[in-house]
């Protein structure tokens, strides 16, 4: 913009006004006009800053009617750009000589010959141009009720003409998407005018109410009706439908069993919210598809009772828990308030499924609806009503139904986790009492559990319950009572039988869920010491060496000695339980050095080996944990005889062995069970087995097969299997987060048909959420641009891989987004942030801020501010470089590529699956991304993307909005 001295101004302005009276006088011709306008306005410099538009219009209107002839110099000067629409329509809505009535008809007139057109051709017109809109429809208004006030009083006829053509043009406003995108800025812009337009509205409708001789037309009512509901969603609608199969939920469940099995309620249910939005899925559907996945997941954990237990654990005590969270957020009560509507539906739909539930209910000996309903009838969810209705309905479906033979939990599953949940809370309360007074009686309960399936039910529901830690905090105090009660003199065997069977179920504990989940990192006590210094943890083991620097080379001669002799008895010596927990691996190096050389036979070793594991069969376990160790870094040929001594210390106890000890089968089953899992890991079998640790590789296949494994599963199946998952959570753990998003990628791409992308897509996002804001980092910054950048891979950017690359982004993008935002503290902003202060910038920072290849830092700084809400790394990291490789590919001059067209798809997810949080992650794109995608795809762009691409509760938003619906609008009026 040109800046200019008032005077100069004004002696310009004076200068038009004489060369519309002289034109006027003379009787110009719009050609004339137009040439001679030139004289004083050079060629570039725009009428609007000299009021042009205002001069032309107040000469025409200085009589009772409208003088044509200057008002066609005004045709000719908007024509030819020398004056903008916005001035216009500003100019327009100023006139409020209403008596005039020929004058409003020429205006009315003059108006329709252009409404439609309407656009706008350089920046400053972009800035004003909204709120010149609604000016205008404010003007047309008070034009339609001054009119109606004065119906039938006055000129019949003429009236009748007020209003039908200021109605046309409020219709045609209303149905051009840009005139009405427009005015909805305006609103967001100055509130006050809006309220000043729907306060005229209702007057008008009022009005036509107590005016029962005039018939208002149809139309009016709908317009005004519009102009009242300036409401995103209703003016300008995107078309979102919901998935019509989706199997992410299946999986995602699966995938949280297996890695957060003691998630809080809010995690699970703050995870199914987010499916619900980036899919569009009703509520009720997310009920739905929430109870059949844990129910496909409960029929594939049936031959294994420790997995049936944690899954029915999950599916009847969890889920209720996690429905009732989502109610309390978002649920419609009925109208009595009795009930959920959501749930009620969802069972509704539930019941189609005949097929999957009549396999569960016989699988687990249950009525799995009914198991599930009453829960939720404690928690006011459903009613007694329901329960009754929907027992009726499938009770004539379960008596046909022939139970099976139970393969895992022994009887109706609902009923051992039932039972399981008052029984974990007497075993807590008995564990927070006086270790003294109940350690004997604690002893007998320990054994009570540890046989069948009662310990796997009731650590399911502790995890499940999130009670785990808790569960295993008190276990450690009594191991640590039990160690210092064993140690005194003449201490009572029964005291190392306590240590001995809480060492054991502890070690079972964080073998199967993770030292991780159910430790203190910084727990000092002799157990959790043990662990970090000995035991193998997500596949990394110890060094032997290391571990054998620990021991005490007198303490491991006095306990070889001891365990040479035929009668040997701890009582016999002064080694305490955790000097020989400590000492043991030094005992086993001897024992296996010992037989390596010959100096010691076979029968030897297994006397030795049995003896010290029916004194305690921890130190069994403690042992096996070194010999894994030295399996793992020695040479294949040297691994026969410490795998053979692991196979005998694992072996079932025989009848002798039982009768000796006391409880000795309940430990013999525990620690079986440890040193199993340690000889899996370190030797996997040569033919794999179905069960497969979750922790780390334990196949001899190459990772690649593996994967292809799960993959060729999926495509059987056509959902995740609960055994899958563990190779999964494997193949991440052993190649790390690039390699593992690169292959699901590479895999997923790989497929042609829609039905087949949509179904790996909701896998693969499942997969993702084993680390999700990892995946999703690797995904942003190393998977992605080897896709946009590599020229061997772009030709895989094609439909619909395109499309799919940019869903699942977007999908991990959202889902990661739960986890890495946090609110920014309030601060006081800077001068220029503050919209009020706005008017204050000069107009060349202005400019500079719209101009396109502004890196926008101001516009995102203040949105930061507007939100409150900050996204954390690494996905704001990951943001930023994605974006500046966007705004480096998007295509300059028009070029549309694979690249162009991918951006402009990811945008579009995102607006769509990010609904109220698409602000928070568009924050930081660049602003001239979007004007280059409009440019090379102007048929793809309407006016609700380019609306919701910004915050326009900023002014920057607002500015950016506009620039792109005026550019393309443009492109929609250019001549083909």
């Amino acid at each position: 913009m040109v800046t200019m001295d008032a005077s100069k101004m004004t002696s310009k302005t004076s200068s038009l006004k004489a060369l519309i009276l002289k034109a006027w006088r003379e009787r110009w011709t719009d050609i004339q006009w137009g040439i001679n306008i030139k004289t004083i306005l050079p060629r570039g410099v725009s009428g609007d800053l000299y009021n042009l538009a205002d001069c032309i219009l107040q000469q025409a209107m200085v009589g009772c009617g409208a003088n044509q002839l200057v008002i066609s110099y005004l045709k000719h000067s908007l024509a030819s750009h020398i004056v903008s629409y916005a001035a216009v329509l500003q100019r327009i809505a100023k006139f409020d000589s209403f008596h005039k009535p020929h004058c409003i008809l020429s205006l009315l007139e003059f108006l329709e010959s252009f409404i439609d057109n309407v656009t706008c051709r350089s920046k400053m017109e972009e800035e004003i141009l909204s709120n010149a809109i609604s000016s205008v429809i404010l003007w047309l208004l008070q034009v339609y009720h001054y009119s109606l006030s004065k119906y039938p009083s006055s000129n019949l006829n003429q009236s009748q003409e007020l209003l039908d053509k200021s109605t046309s043009l409020l219709n045609s406003i209303t149905s051009s998407d840009f005139l009405v995108a427009m005015f909805y800025l305006a609103k967001q812009n100055d509130p006050e005018e809006y309220t000043e337009v729907t306060k005229k509205c209702q007057e008008i409708t009022a009005f036509m109410m107590m005016n029962t001789q005039f018939k208002a037309p149809l139309t009016i009512h709908d317009t005004i009706q519009k102009i009242c509901n300036m409401v995103l969603d209703k003016i300008a609608p995107f078309n979102n439908k919901p998935e019509t199969v989706t199997y992410c939920i299946q999986a995602i469940v699966a995938i949280n069993v297996l890695a957060k099995p003691s998630a809080e309620v809010q995690y699970l249910s703050n995870q199914l919210l987010i499916i619900k939005r980036i899919k569009g899925f009703s509520l009720s559907r997310v009920y739905s598809e929430l109870i059949r996945a844990c129910f496909i997941s409960l029929n594939d954990a049936s031959k294994d009772a420790m997995k049936q237990a944690l899954w029915a654990a999950f599916t009847f005590l969890k889920v209720p828990q996690i429905i009732q969270c989502m109610h309390n957020i978002c649920g419609t009560q009925s109208k009595d308030g009795d009930y959920s509507v959501e749930v009620v539906e969802a069972f509704e739909k539930l019941l189609q499924n005949t097929p999957l539930l009549d396999v569960v209910d016989a699988k687990n000996s249950c009525n799995s609806v009914i198991s599930l309903l009453e829960p939720l009838v404690k928690l006011n969810v459903v009613t007694e009503s329901h329960l009754s209705y929907f027992n009726q309905k499938r009770e004539t479906k379960d008596l046909k139904l022939q139970k099976l033979e139970p393969t895992g939990l022994q009887g109706p599953v609902p009923n051992f986790i039932t039972r399981a949940e008052p029984t974990l809370a007497g075993i807590l309360k008995t564990m927070g009492g006086d270790c003294h007074k109940i350690i004997d009686s604690l002893y007998s309960m320990l054994c009570q559990i540890v046989g069948g399936t009662t310990l796997d039910t009731i650590l399911s529901v502790a995890t499940v319950e999130g009670k785990s830690k808790l569960f295993v905090s008190r276990l450690i105090k009594f191991n640590e009572f039990a160690l210092l009660a064993a140690s005194e003199k003449g201490a009572s065997p029964s005291r190392v039988y306590v240590f001995d069977i809480t060492f054991l179920i502890l070690c079972s504990i964080v073998q199967e869920y993770g030292a991780e989940a159910v430790l203190d990192e910084n727990g000092d006590s002799f157990f959790e010491k043990w662990v970090k210094e000995f035991l193998p943890l997500n596949g990394a083991y110890k060094c032997p060496n290391q571990i054998l620097q620990k021991c005490d080379q007198q303490l491991v001669d006095i306990f070889i000695h001891h365990l040479s002799a035929s009668d040997f008895d701890f009582k016999n010596t002064n080694l305490k339980p955790h000097d020989l927990c400590m000492n043991v691996s030094g005992v086993m190096k001897e024992v296996l050095f010992a037989w390596e050389q010959g100096s010691i036979s076979t029968v030897d070793v297994k006397r030795m080996l049995d003896s010290m594991r029916q004194k305690m069969a921890s130190l069994a376990v403690c042992g096996s944990v070194w010999l894994s160790s030295y399996i793992n870094v020695v040479h294949e040929d040297a691994t026969v005889k410490p795998m053979n001594m692991m196979q005998q210390l694992c072996s079932p106890p025989n009848e002798i062995e039982l009768a000796q000890s006391d409880n000795f089968k309940e430990r013999a089953v525990l620690m079986c069970s440890i040193i199993r899992k340690l000889q899996h890991d370190v030797h996997p079998p040569s033919v794999p087995k179905t069960k497969t640790l979750s922790h780390l590789i334990v196949s001899n296949r190459p990772i690649l097969e593996q994967l292809q494994t799960v993959w060729d599963d999926v495509k059987v199946r056509g959902y995740l299997h609960i055994d899958a998952t563990h190779i999964v959570q494997s193949l991440l753990n052993t190649a790390g987060h690039v390699w593992f998003v690169t292959n699901l990628i590479k895999e997923t791409l790989k497929f042609r048909y829609q039905e087949e992308l949509d179904r790996f897509v909701d896998i693969v996002l499942a997969m993702f959420h084993l680390d999700i804001e990892k995946c999703t980092e690797a995904l942003l910054q190393h998977v992605l641009p080897q896709y946009l950048y590599n020229a061997k891979l772009i030709d895989e950017l094609v439909e619909p891989q395109s499309t799919v690359l940019a869903k699942i982004c977007v999908y991990s993008i959202f889902a990661a987004l739960d986890q890495s935002i946090t609110t920014k503290p309030q601060s006081r902003k800077r001068r220029h942030e503050d919209p009020e202060d706005l008017e204050a910038i000069s107009s060349n920072k202005l400019r500079r801020l719209n101009d396109n290849s502004s890196d926008g830092s101001v516009y995102h700084s203040a949105r930061e501010h507007s939100s409150g809400v900050v996204i954390k790394e690494p996905l704001q990291t990951s943001l930023d470089m994605l974006f500046k490789t966007f705004s480096q590919l998007a295509g300059k001059n028009g070029y549309v590529t694979p690249q162009t067209r991918f951006i402009y798809e990811f945008l579009v997810f995102i607006i769509q699956c990010g609904q109220e949080r698409a602000q928070l992650v568009l924050q930081k794109m660049p602003s001239e991304i979007v004007p280059i995608l409009i440019k090379a795809l102007p048929d793809n762009f309407n006016v609700a993307i380019i609306l919701r691409l910004y915050e326009l509760s900023t002014p920057y938003g607002r500015k950016d909005a506009a620039r792109d619906l005026c550019l393309l609008r443009n492109m929609w009026l250019r001549p083909e």
